[in-house]
């Protein structure tokens, strides 16, 4: 969970009031010198997560919610009959998406990111100009059409913004980290 700099000092008080400066003086390292702690991403805002990849104990690639990660009735889905017996509607749909075009990336272990869009992109004009649209969950997202990226989405199945990668030997023991490591995925215009 990504917290606001100022929502550390409401949650923890005067200790968080100096964990927000020891950031801020760490965020003025970090772009003044190529050494530092901190890291920075852009937050992207989409819905819903998805957890994605190789079961470390069957082998076998699946996808789901965070309720992957339960302790009692994980929801670990192999196949479309799957999602069908425990979903419905658009969530539904969107999973079974994922589930026939992620595996295409090549995907090792687990890994979660933030679905922008499947089958719900339209177009609209902004300041004249045509753009692909796609709301996710709050934010509206606009991308020119005549662009390089809005080439790729229009082609593309499915959009996701990949961010933690979990580690362990099963689902229920997994730990995570901040970041995705793309550049193994293989290449399609499907996602």
């Amino acid at each position: 969970h990504l917290e606001h700099l100022e929502d550390d000092i409401l949650n923890q008080g005067k200790e968080g009031g100096f964990n927000s400066i020891a950031f801020l003086k760490e965020l003025g390292e970090m772009l003044s010198t190529p050494q530092s702690s901190v890291r920075v991403t852009t937050k992207w805002d989409g819905a819903p997560a998805v957890i994605c990849g190789t079961d470390p104990q069957t082998g076998k690639f699946f996808v789901g919610t965070k309720s992957v990660f339960a302790k009692t009735n994980p929801k670990v889905m192999y196949t479309k009959d799957q999602i069908d017996n425990t979903y419905n509607g658009k969530l539904a749909q969107k999973l079974k998406d994922c589930l026939e075009h992620l595996p295409k990336l090549g995907i090792s272990g687990v890994i979660q990111g933030d679905l922008l869009f499947t089958d719900d992109k339209t177009t609209d004009k902004i300041d004249g100009v045509k753009n692909i649209v796609f709301t996710p969950n709050t934010i509206t997202y606009a991308v020119p059409d005549l662009s390089t990226l809005g080439d790729k989405v229009s082609r593309a199945k499915v959009g996701i913004v990949f961010h933690t990668t979990y580690t362990g030997s099963s689902l229920q023991d997994m730990s995570a980290s901040f970041g995705v490591d793309i550049s193994k995925f293989k290449k399609t215009s499907d996602v």
